[in-house]
């Protein structure tokens, strides 16, 4: 294989990783835009590297190992909290992304094209298919924020109370940030999280104690729509 050839397939490889990951650290996933442009440059890599062991090599071997080796990092993005599971969307992408990797190491090209887009695809486009079916699914994840205005003092002892009792509920806690208010000497703490809304009885439990806490001056949880 020639090194000008190596190069071509290496950045097709590399800038598709790069597009998809684009789109998923837009949408403030687990793994963004550094995670999938490494895991199709190095499926690349690996692939052409059985081509350049040569006819001796098992070519096939290489990119089985890949498939193997990928479900590694894909675990390690999967959370489970209580009766919830998220990140499977994220493992499964990055899954693909290896395969347009390997696509584009052996020099398919277009054909790695095809996949790419084909990912891209399935996180926007059918992205909206799901939310016409959510609605009328029971056991479909919803996504919730607990607001919780405090003491600006305390801010770092309240933050450790919601962290615990979170995980006390088995919650995965997605998001969490705090701002100042016009009131003086106090912020406003906002935690958000996705979970089903049969779980929403462990929110209640997570504000009663936080009410209890004597800095705390108001606090309440509420539902939040997917593009908030």
């Amino acid at each position: 294989m020639l090194i000008q050839t190596f190069l071509i397939r290496a950045v097709v490889a590399l800038l598709l990783g790069f597009l998809i990951g684009v789109e998923r650290q837009w949408r403030q996933r687990h793994a963004g835009i550094r995670t999938y442009s490494l895991v199709s440059l190095g499926s690349a890599l690996f692939v052409m590297l059985s081509i350049l062991l040569g006819e001796g090599a098992d070519s096939a071997r290489i990119p089985a190992q890949i498939v193997s080796g990928i479900g590694f990092i894909g675990a390690g993005v999967i959370f489970k909290g209580g009766q919830s599971v998220s990140g499977l969307n994220t493992a499964s992408t990055i899954w693909t992304t290896a395969a347009v990797g390997a696509l584009a190491g052996f020099g398919f090209l277009p054909h790695a094209g095809v996949g790419a887009v084909f990912a891209l695809g399935i996180n926007t486009v059918l992205r909206r298919t799901y939310r016409f079916f959510e609605p009328r699914s029971t056991d479909t994840e919803r996504g919730y924020r607990i607001c919780i205005t405090c003491g600006a003092d305390a801010e770092h002892h309240i933050r450790s109370v919601l962290h615990a009792m979170l995980a006390t509920e088995g919650i995965q806690l997605h998001a969490l940030a705090s701002e100042d208010l016009d009131t003086p000497d106090y912020v406003l703490i906002q935690a958000k999280s996705r979970m089903l809304p049969t779980q929403t009885a462990n929110l209640e439990r997570i504000v009663s104690r936080i009410a209890q806490e004597k800095t705390v001056r108001a606090v309440r949880w509420e539902t939040q729509n997917d593009d908030e």
